[in-house]
């Protein structure tokens, strides 16, 4: 598959690590790249990849990139070219917990995934990905697992207007070592789900209750425990856990 924003894009080092790491990148992205010398001739309109010392010797519409930042370095290069030409659908794979996984494909071209902190940082990093290339269509996939956190993402989502669907998966991160969430986001949005129209009641049991009242005492350092109905706004999604710690009189130094 090619791209409307790269017709042609080449990998073209004589690093043998850096190729390897380049084209194993970009094949997980659905974006084909031809391995030549940076001798060899290519398109005078064409995007490759080399080292910074090849690019800054051959110049054209060469990208920089080192091994160790081949990931991110082709992050923001996709990103550049949607800002050129915007997407006709983004997809978002959310593996949903109190620390999601999320995974960007837009139009069929992997942009990133990421294991994030909150769902709260979650969905800011989708509203900014979202305001920054304008894309036609947004479509959210999310994981049936987590029920409590996949109903709050589900909740926001539709409220911002944007077209939601269940994935009923299986095993995409379970047993995974901490960080997999991000892979387990790709598997996610490349399944199709089941499209949801209506918000839902947030379920939140006993024990998920005291576990945010935990995580309240661990983030005010023993200072302080948030209500059990205070906990119940923040699992719904009413209240962030730095806001409901604000309102229970913990500052933050």
């Amino acid at each position: 598959m090619v791209t409307p924003f790269v017709k042609r894009l080449y990998v073209r080092t004589d690093d043998f690590r850096l190729a390897h790491r380049l084209l194993s990148e970009l094949q997980e992205r659905n974006l084909p790249a031809k391995q030549v010398s940076p001798s060899q001739a290519i398109e005078s309109d064409a995007y490759w990849f080399g080292t910074p010392d090849e690019v800054e010797a051959i110049g054209g519409r060469g990208v920089a990139v080192d091994v160790e930042s081949v990931e991110e370095t082709i992050s923001t290069w996709l990103l550049s070219r949607q800002l050129e030409a915007p997407p006709k659908q983004l997809v978002i794979g959310i593996d949903p917990g109190p620390r999601p996984g999320c995974a960007f494909f837009s139009d069929g071209v992997l942009m990133g995934k990421r294991e994030v902190d909150s769902i709260e940082e979650a969905l800011r990093g989708i509203v900014d990905l979202v305001t920054h290339i304008q894309p036609e269509r947004v479509l959210i996939r999310i994981g049936h697992g987590s029920p409590v956190h996949r109903d709050r993402l589900l909740n926001r989502t539709l409220a911002l207007g944007y077209h939601v669907e269940i994935v009923n998966e299986h095993r995409t991160s379970s047993g995974q070592p901490r960080h997999a969430h991000g892979t387990a986001a790709l598997k996610i949005a490349m399944m199709s789900g089941k499209p949801v129209h209506e918000q839902r009641e947030v379920e939140v049991s006993e024990g998920e209750l005291r576990n945010l009242q935990r995580i309240s005492r661990q983030r005010s350092k023993g200072q302080l425990t948030i209500s059990l109905a205070a906990a119940r706004k923040v699992a719904r999604g009413d209240l962030t856990m730095e806001e409901a710690l604000k309102d229970a009189g913990y500052e933050a130094s």
